[in-house]
């Protein structure tokens, strides 16, 4: 356990008489959070899911850098403060920011300490008594809130404090803390909603998406507020001047704030004041009278799901009239193809670890198109139309850059937390294995990158009419070149048979740069080539078949080359 956990602990256990007369057990209340602790070290929070990618190596400073994070989403939060013309909109905005991604960063983090069937397993087979196992969860929960918003407002209260005084900087304690009670009210009221809306069963897989916007909203936010912050609307903006303003909870808290520090009151004031202290703390009275029993309940139905008794089987004809039965059918040959594209086709939306790896990518690219379009203040379609240069530029990168996307689903394709559930293959009576990831890569360039292809295609058509067809092909024909030798060169595996994160070597990043470069490279000559439509033309046709040629390959992939893949 780190310093910072023992410090935490030595806290909790401050009042020891009080949970003696309470009668719980101290040394069992220490021993089992000692034990939370120090898992809580080794587990991978929302706030690293990206930095775990990097590494292979078991996780043990988690805590530290979760409160690392923290501090930097807190020094963040400080760009609210040059949004408007006076100190109660920046703040309010402060204040936004603050609730808006402590709630966020507690929804997908928070889940694994919240809903934690191992108690069930664990300790209460064993003589301890339900008030210590209460009351553990209760500090478990206590502490972990704490890691989280103790760093995430320390940079807002050194603002304050070097800017406005050390009073402002004291009354913005008590503000924060009005602020995480109404976050955890909110949450309590989202964790109800969703179980209410999902069953107790899909709870995980709900909080999964949550985890992608979040993913998403947080590099949207790195991406597009520094240059929304540029505008002169924006820094002359005064909330204050908004009738409506005076709903949000965030705007009572920067006026009470505001009151205390200048020690200024007024009838409206002293309302906001007033509302912002009484209305956090009836919404933890509701939390606690209401919406916990509730929630309570609920919890136990997603605990009986997990370790009660499997639900009997039931077995049904299976229909084949499903979509991706029929691109199936169409698009691959053979059983193996047909298998490994169905696999794939599911394992790719129902799988929670590709779906936290690549979704976002979409977002992402998403994103990017936005921050595009923002920094090129003159552009429109008519400019585009009228610009032979811009528009051909438009079609190159938007082909090749949202290849990326296609990059990561089938650099993931190969993985998950489940791999050795992949024995099912070795069972197979199956010559080559090329087919099944043959399959796999079709199903993934289908949903991947294919939906993208189109939508290019229709502005890029609408546009440029009928001529842009050939480039499009072309670059369509490329990007399928592109994935069969990224699968070629780094990924004939059979699909999510390999351990999550055991291609993030020296070698693999090699070749995947590789890759990379080679599509870079190709991007460049089909720019020097638009114009030419004989070159476009037999440009296509040799890159069909060169993907041909590597598919050919990949189907005839044997046994020894997937054992010596596994062996590497």
């Amino acid at each position: 356990m780190n310093i910072i956990n023992k410090a935490f602990l030595k806290l909790a256990l401050l009042p020891s008489p009080v949970y003696d007369r309470m009668g719980v057990d101290k040394s069992a209340l220490t021993a089992i959070l000692n034990i939370k602790l120090t898992m809580d070290d080794r587990r991978v929070s929302g706030l690293q899911q990206a930095q775990r990618k990097k590494s292979d190596k078991d996780v043990s400073s988690a805590t530290i850098i979760t409160m690392v994070v923290s501090a930097v989403l807190g020094l963040l939060y400080l760009m609210a403060f040059y949004i408007g013309n006076n100190i109660v909109t920046g703040l309010t905005f402060y204040f936004f920011m603050f609730f808006f991604m402590l709630s966020a960063t507690l929804i997908s983090d928070f889940t694994s300490v919240l809903i934690d069937v191992r108690d069930t397993f664990i300790i209460l087979p064993k003589p301890v008594n339900d008030r210590t196992v209460l009351l553990a969860r209760l500090l478990h929960i206590f502490i972990h809130i704490c890691k989280l918003v103790l760093p995430m407002a320390l940079p807002g209260v050194i603002y304050m404090g070097v800017k406005y005084g050390i009073a402002s900087a004291v009354w913005m304690i008590p503000m924060i803390l009005l602020l995480t009670l109404l976050a955890i009210f909110f949450i309590n009221a989202v964790y109800l909603i969703i179980l209410r809306i999902t069953t107790p069963q899909k709870f995980q897989n709900v909080i999964s998406y949550f985890q992608i916007v979040f993913a998403i909203v947080i590099y949207a936010s790195y991406q597009i507020l520094p240059r929304m912050m540029e505008t002169k609307g924006i820094l002359e903006f005064d909330l204050t001047a908004y009738g409506w303003s005076a709903a949000l909870p965030m705007y009572w808290m920067a006026v009470g704030w505001q009151s205390l520090t200048s020690l200024t009151f007024t009838a409206e004031s002293v309302i906001f004041l007033f509302a912002s202290i009484v209305v956090p703390l009836l919404c933890v009275w509701v939390v606690v009278k209401f919406l916990a029993p509730s929630f309570n309940n609920k919890l136990a139905l997603i605990n009986s799901s997990a370790d009660g008794p499997a639900a009997p089987v039931t077995l049904k004809k299976h229909k084949r009239s499903g979509i991706a039965e029929k691109l199936g059918t169409i698009l691959t040959k053979g059983n193996g193809e047909t298998a490994g594209f169905l696999f794939a086709w599911r394992m790719s939306g129902r799988s929670r670890d590709f779906k936290l790896k690549v979704y976002p990518s979409i977002g992402y690219m998403l994103v990017l198109v936005v921050a595009m379009f923002l920094r090129s203040k003159n552009f429109s379609l008519a400019t585009l139309a009228d610009n032979g240069k811009e528009f051909k530029i438009f079609m190159i990168v938007g082909i090749y850059l949202m290849s990326l996307l296609l990059v990561t689903a089938i650099s993931q394709m190969v993985y998950s937390e489940k791999y050795k559930a992949a024995w099912i293959f070795q069972v197979v009576p199956l010559e080559y294995p090329g087919e099944v990831i043959l399959g796999a890569v079709k199903a993934i360039v289908l949903k991947f990158y294919v939906p993208i292809i189109v939508l290019i295609a229709i502005p890029g058509l609408m546009i440029g009419g009928w001529p842009a067809l050939p480039n499009l092909l072309l670059g369509l024909f490329n990007q399928l070149l592109i994935a069969a030798l990224l699968v070629y060169i780094n990924f004939r595996n059979l699909p999510f048979s390999r351990k999550q994160n055991a291609n993030l070597n020296g070698g693999s990043f090699i070749r995947n740069m590789g890759v990379m470069l080679i599509s870079v490279f190709i991007a460049m000559l089909h720019y020097a080539a638009y114009d030419i439509l004989v070159v476009v033309c037999i440009a296509a046709v040799l890159s069909m078949i060169a993907t041909w040629l590597i598919t050919g390959s990949i189907r005839k992939t044997s046994w020894a080359k997937i054992k010596a893949e596994q062996d590497a």
